[in-house]
């Protein structure tokens, strides 16, 4: 299988290197994608006053040892040497073999120590590396946007994985992990949307944010009993995620159902977005609910809060299967978009204590047609509820006196472009200065736009009629003429 691989990529590389691009044109657009993103990486090496060898430039260090600095972007093959003039090559430099496109396959010489930020990003042919064993350092986004890198080996001399290594390596399926691995950064394994399994070995003790985000194929993920610390968003992304498992003797995060907690469960961190159930309980230790922890939960139908007392930021965004929900007693604030985009959720139950609706709170909930808003609600935030077609009804008490822009009796027209005011919803305003200040707006931004559009009517009205009289008139004036000319003498009739 694996000669297969690597015949397939040379041919790959081949078909770059004749030219015949044109018959594969999504190839060709993701070399110039990739080709452009390093652009934006700050990285700027300066090699023209290096030495020149073969296909690279190199400089000698301190130390006596050599770094590649560079190596021609339009070589097809760059069989790194292991020294030069007698020197070993013991590093590779920040962004050495950046856009080398038509590179397939690399191995790292025995002596090297440190490979630099950036030095294979973009070579979207690269299907292979070897790395030595000895190798401590790699720098950030080394291997990012190696769309079709495949087979790699991470030596156990390697502590840490820097941040965006394997970013967007689209085609990477299998990696072992060694076992000294103590960190892994952010944005680390960012859309290599093939992983589809990852053993996390003991020792580790921290993911970083977006440290897997977007890999789809990925389905579950257990946590070794020395990890206490994952970052924002780290699994986020991940649709084919089924299940949380953490190791026995974690002292940060456990795991119930499949579902990832704090060690004490007081906080939901994670709800694996494929699990199967369509129903879910909240167990009664838990009090907080974790920004964007149900993010894209697509089978979710129906979910029991119990206890729960603070709601994270957008943290039921997507969940287009849920169908109600009651928001338990306690809970004071919804912030941002957290139930943004549920396209299903027809029925929303508010608590007393509930004060605040942030910005986009229930953005594009097309269904949603029955909401309670209880007195003590102070603020609704803008576009709060934007393209909520069904709501059709809607009592605010007089507590309210905020509201944002566009909070509530819009939505977008077909062609996305412009804002539409949704004319059938009847606004009951329990006393609330605020709630009539915003009625007065939509309905007069309503009505300029009628007499806007009434104005441009009126005035292409009056500029064809203006029309048809100069037509008319002039019609006169050449008929007035003709007659006038017929009757001159020596006219024949």
């Amino acid at each position: 299988m694996r000669t297969w691989y690597q015949i397939g990529c040379g041919l790959l590389a081949a078909v770059l290197l004749l030219g015949t691009v044109p018959q594969f044109p999504a190839a060709a657009a993701e070399l110039e994608t990739s080709a452009a993103a390093p652009e934006d990486s700050g990285i700027s090496v300066d090699t023209s006053q290096d030495a020149k060898y073969d296909v690279f430039t190199y400089r000698e260090n301190t130390d006596g040892g050599i770094t590649i600095t560079s190596c021609d972007t339009a070589a097809t093959s760059a069989e790194i040497p292991a020294e030069i003039d007698g020197a070993p090559v013991t590093q590779i430099g920040d962004a050495a073999f950046m856009n080398c496109s038509f590179v397939s396959t690399v191995t790292i010489p025995e002596h090297v120590t440190a490979i630099g930020e950036s030095a294979f990003a973009s070579c979207p042919m690269l299907c292979e590396v070897v790395l030595p064993e000895g190798l401590t350092s790699i720098g950030k986004g080394a291997f990012e946007s190696c769309s079709m890198l495949n087979i790699i080996n991470l030596p156990k001399t390697l502590t840490a994985l820097p941040d965006a290594l394997f970013y967007e390596c689209t085609f990477l399926s299998i990696l072992e992990l060694p076992d000294t691995l103590q960190s892994i950064g952010n944005e680390t394994f960012y859309s290599c949307t093939a992983l589809a399994s990852l053993e996390l070995p003991d020792g580790l003790t921290s993911i970083g944010k977006y440290a897997f985000q977007n890999c789809q194929k990925l389905t579950d993920i257990t946590l070794p009993a020395s990890c206490t610390s994952i970052g924002d968003y780290a699994f986020d992304g991940c649709q084919a995620l089924t299940a949380f498992s953490v190791a026995e003797g974690n002292s940060a995060y456990c795991a119930e159902d499949g579902v990832l907690f704090s060690a004490d469960q007081s906080t939901l961190i994670r709800y694996p977005q494929a699990r199967e159930e369509t129903g879910y309980a909240v167990p009664d230790a838990c009090r907080t609910l974790g920004d964007w922890s149900f993010i894209g939960a697509s089978t979710l139908e129906q979910i029991d809060l119990n206890q729960v007392t603070a709601i994270g930021e957008d943290c039921f965004y997507y969940c287009t299967a849920l169908k109600n929900i009651a928001v338990p007693d306690g809970v004071t604030q919804l912030n941002g978009a957290v139930f943004a985009y549920c396209t299903s959720l027809e029925q929303v139950t508010l608590p007393d204590t509930m004060q605040t609706l942030g910005d986009y709170c229930f953005y594009s909930d097309v269904a949603l047609a029955d909401i309670n808003i209880p007195d003590g609600v102070t603020q609704l935030g803008e576009k709060c509820f934007y393209n909520c077609g069904a709501l059709l009804e809607l009592s605010l008490p007089a507590s309210i006196t905020e509201i944002g822009e566009k909070a509530l009796g819009y939505y977008t027209n077909a062609d996305g472009k412009d804002d539409q005011r949704i004319d059938k919803l009847n606004i009951r305003n329990g006393g609330s200065a605020a709630v009539r200040a915003y009625e007065r707006s939509w309905k007069h931004a309503s009505l300029w736009k009628w007499l806007l559009a009434g104005g441009i009517a009126v005035a292409a009205a009056g500029g064809i009629t203006a029309i048809v009289l100069v037509h008319r008139s002039r019609n006169r004036i050449r008929t007035t003429t003709r007659q006038a000319s017929a009757t001159k003498p020596g006219k024949r009739k």
